[in-house]
């Protein structure tokens, strides 16, 4: 049950701490809770989504300032559950490109081309195999630009765990002449929740696999991601120096999300500025990069240098799981609401109740049998809180309830 961003405030700030700019946006969902609009309003800039059978049928994005032949659309097909093409469409050379999809007996991506101009004559080649239970994936990108022929020109191969989290990935590229031009190996760890803790990545140097880059994420005590920090290997302290770092609040309330982007400048750490990062984890945002790269399109739209989001948090309930044969849902009923610790459930036949906060993440579970059950949530920060409670048949209720 994930907020949904409605309302986005991108600031410049300066070195003293000075608000320079500001640069509003609006999301809106259609009723299901599927996007349906994102708009820039100062600049003109909308993108549509529109839905066919649940599925993405089409995203049209509209620019109107000054950049009338950049306007553009992508559209989906799918087949079985599965997507089957994307056509990106330019208003100035229309249409322009088209990806194709392609699958394995059992159902795996096992082809994706890519042809320009739809003159069916493709020019990249993304096969994929898979093996040891597929948790050993390779990814190979071929090229096959003017008369060059069919080129090898990257391998990646991703290794999973027996829970399919991925613990390393290895990249080749190559050149035009077959030539290994660049290697480099990451490595993944998560937490004992199985949250993603740190990426570590190596690169090859000669024959010798050197430190190069490292990624951590920092998490609170329920979950919720604080900081996302990155930095490089310095091999005169032998160690890993962190240079860079995003930093999330969520206000005590649920309904604001803040995202700040800071760089080390000597000792201290100054303002840094949004370069497309993934800025919100578990959250329908996260499904919006490639719409807030906008806020970064300084060349074309001076809206760069944008360096702390303000998104306004609205949270979409979980639809009421209902049985099938009876079309009837789970009666339950929770008090005291609002309340400063323990909440008590009434229903019926009540086997579980877990507690989200507006993020979508679980903060609290309990369980229980019978009429009556108790959940402890006065460890938690004050706020809006979601408790869902099932029962043995599996029928499902969404309450809310405010935490003083």
């Amino acid at each position: 049950m994930p907020a949904q961003p409605t309302h986005i405030i991108g600031k410049r700030i300066n070195a003293n701490g000075e608000v320079t700019m500001t640069l509003e946006s609006d999301f809106t969902y259609y009723e299901n809770g599927k996007p349906h609009t994102f708009e820039i309003p100062d600049y003109y800039l909308s993108t549509y989504y529109r839905f066919n059978d649940d599925y993405l049928h089409e995203e049209w994005t509209w620019h109107n300032h000054g950049h009338p032949d950049l306007d553009e659309s992508l559209v989906y097909t799918y087949e079985d559950g599965k997507i089957k093409t994307v056509e990106h469409n330019w208003s100035n050379v229309n249409p322009s490109e088209l990806w194709v999809y392609t699958y394995d007996d059992e159902g795996r991506l096992s082809r994706k081309d890519y042809m320009d101009d739809l003159e069916l004559e493709s020019h990249r080649h993304y096969i994929y195999e898979y093996e040891n239970d597929n948790k050993t994936k390779t990814q190979y990108y071929w090229t096959s630009w003017d008369l060059q022929g069919m080129l090898l020109r990257q391998k990646i191969v991703f290794q999973y765990d027996d829970d399919y989290r991925l613990v390393t990935k290895q990249i080749e590229d190559y050149s035009v002449g077959g030539e290994l031009t660049n290697s480099t190996f990451d490595t993944y760890t998560y937490t004992s929740s199985g949250k993603l803790e740190t990426q570590i990545t190596q690169t090859l140097v000669e024959s010798d696999w050197v430190n190069s880059h490292i990624m951590n994420y920092v998490y609170g005590p329920y979950e919720q991601v604080l900081e996302q920090q990155d930095g490089s290997w310095s091999s005169e302290a032998n160690e890993w120096i962190i240079d860079h770092r995003v930093v999330f609040e969520l206000s005590e309330n649920g309904t604001t999300y803040t995202v700040s982007f800071y760089k080390k400048s000597g000792e201290e750490w100054v303002w840094d500025v949004f370069n497309n990062q993934t800025i919100l984890f578990g959250s329908a945002l996260q499904n919006q990069q490639r719409t807030l790269r906008f806020y970064q399109d300084e060349v074309n739209y001076g809206l760069g240098r944008i360096n702390q989001f303000e998104i306004t948090l609205t949270y979409t309930p979980e639809p009421i799981y209902m049985d099938t044969e009876e079309k009837e849902s789970l009666a339950c009923v929770l008090h005291p609401n609002p309340t400063t610790n323990l909440v008590t459930i009434t229903g019926k036949d009540l086997k579980r109740a877990e507690v989200f906060n507006t993020l979508g993440q679980r903060v609290a579970t309990a369980k229980g049998e019978g009429e009556r059950m108790t959940v402890d949530i006065g460890n938690l920060p004050a706020g809006v809180y979601f408790v869902n409670i099932t029962d043995s048949e599996g029928r499902k209720c969404v309450k809310k309830v405010v935490k003083e």
